[in-house]
């Protein structure tokens, strides 16, 4: 990732509407203006990230969603080369603290870091250090 880089696209891939709604709440508070892509639906996400024009800065995925969870997704896009792309990083977004899905989504190279909900503005801007090169990425980044 590029030192300096501005967020200008965040994607936020989520199943459960309310925690659509507050995160994009943190984000307005956190002073993000940019263009946010929503999808309750990782296969919604993953067909937009397959005909999309550029790439999102940061993708925030939750894990527990029905058909698709996030970790299934993240393989997709791994093995069809949407990620990683040199431009894009993934937060793991859920209200799960188990150390196993901690573990488990280090083991794809396009995440960044793992992040419990609710978003704070705190952690977002841990988030965007980490993306940006301002910060050594600790994985861990939960309040």
């Amino acid at each position: 990732m590029a030192v300096g880089k501005q967020i200008i696209h965040i994607v936020l891939i989520d199943d459960e509407e309310d925690s659509l709604y507050v995160t994009k709440l943190v984000l307005k508070r956190a002073g993000f203006a940019g263009r946010l892509s929503c999808f309750t639906s990782a296969q919604e996400a993953l067909e937009f990230l397959r005909t999309e024009n550029g790439s999102p800065d940061l993708i925030f995925l939750d894990i527990n969603m029905p058909g698709m969870n996030g970790f299934q997704w993240l393989t997709a896009c791994e093995t069809e080369g949407l990620l990683p792309n040199g431009h894009s990083s993934v937060v793991m977004f859920s209200s799960s603290n188990r150390q196993g899905d901690v573990d488990a989504a280090r083991a794809f190279s396009s995440v960044i870091g793992y992040v419990e909900k609710a978003l704070s503005v705190a952690t977002y801007q841990r988030v965007v250090d980490v993306h940006s090169g301002h910060a050594q990425p600790t994985f861990d980044l939960r309040s």
